[in-house]
């Protein structure tokens, strides 16, 4: 897949460009069916299927301290959009300029100009342009005007309801990591690199990989979870802890995991956990005995989840 960044005008275009337009963070089910029907429009009329997407998010610039948490990199963004057959990701530098640019502005410079797009696909509750003044029905004039097709996709409904990236960090940030996965349509997962700690719970017979979450990503809320977790490319059941140990004192947020096929030093490794199911909530303990016992119990518990 071939990657872009910002406007290239007087570069060669695409063949017969079917250009995807959203930030696809997640790239959850609904913005899966938003790409696979480009993908399937690319290969009927044996042109380019392309993503238009924006870097940073446009929130980052135009609410900064909103301190938003996304459920992907951009990195991992680009991965799963290649997989659905993309081609081309076109990624625009979103500054305040370019915020600034009318309905009539972003069609005319990015979709026409800049791609010479000839169908064009996006939400139906699609707004672009400054303030997000431009919605699908300007979109569709301008795409009469300037020679592309519009297509605006209904929303991916699940349990009733459509399917969002705020829909799924609602349930991460519940502890619903399984309701979260039928939206995305996979785990959700985690990267990190493993950390010395203070071996707590290797002096308790069940050594942990530790690492601190990504401070820009959704994190599941505290809790213990049934998960796998993936090493050296070898994938293993085990159990994490999220939270800050209060048993211990309080302290730092990070995810703890005790995989069950033992490990050798795992030290400095990139480690990603994807979180299979939510077991109970943090809690505290009078004493390290109770907690052991607390231990084995989740761990019986996750096995049996994932088995």
């Amino acid at each position: 897949m071939e990657i872009i960044r910002d406007q290239t005008s007087h570069g060669e275009k695409a063949v017969y460009p079917i250009v995807a337009v959203g930030n696809f963070d997640g790239v959850h089910r609904g913005h899966q069916a938003i790409l696979k029907q480009a993908v399937e429009r690319a290969t009927a009329e044996k042109g380019t299927g392309i993503v238009l997407t924006f870097e940073p998010h446009p929130l980052q610039v135009l609410a900064p301290t909103l301190n938003l948490k996304f459920l992907m990199t951009f990195e991992e963004r680009l991965h799963w959009i290649e997989t659905i057959g993309i081609r081309q990701v076109r990624a625009v530098s979103f500054t305040r300029d370019f915020a600034n640019f009318s309905p009539g502005d972003f069609a005319r410079k990015i979709l026409c100009e800049d791609l010479g797009a000839k169908e064009v696909f996006v939400g139906n509750h699609f707004a672009f342009g400054k303030d997000r003044r431009g919605a699908v029905s300007d979109l569709h004039a301008l795409g009469n005007e300037l020679g592309f097709k519009v297509h605006a996709m209904e929303a991916v409904l699940i349990g009733g309801r459509p399917v969002s990236s705020s829909r799924i960090r609602e349930c991460l940030m519940a502890g619903r990591v399984g309701d979260a996965r039928e939206l995305l349509g996979r785990d959700y997962s985690l990267d990190g690199r493993v950390m010395t700690g203070a071996r707590r719970g290797r002096d308790m017979g069940y050594p942990t990989a530790n690492f601190k979450p990504p401070a820009d990503r959704v994190i599941p809320c505290n809790g213990i979870y049934a998960v796998r977790a993936e090493l050296n490319g070898h994938v293993s059941n085990g159990v994490s802890y999220i939270g800050t140990q209060p048993t211990m004192g309080s302290q730092e947020r990070m995810v703890e995991t005790h995989l069950f096929e033992p490990q050798s030093d795992l030290y400095d490794l990139p480690i990603r956990v994807s979180f299979i199911e939510w077991i109970r909530p943090e809690q505290t303990f009078q004493d390290k005995a109770e907690l052991v016992r607390q231990i084995e119990e989740d761990i019986h518990k996750a096995k049996a989840i994932l088995e």
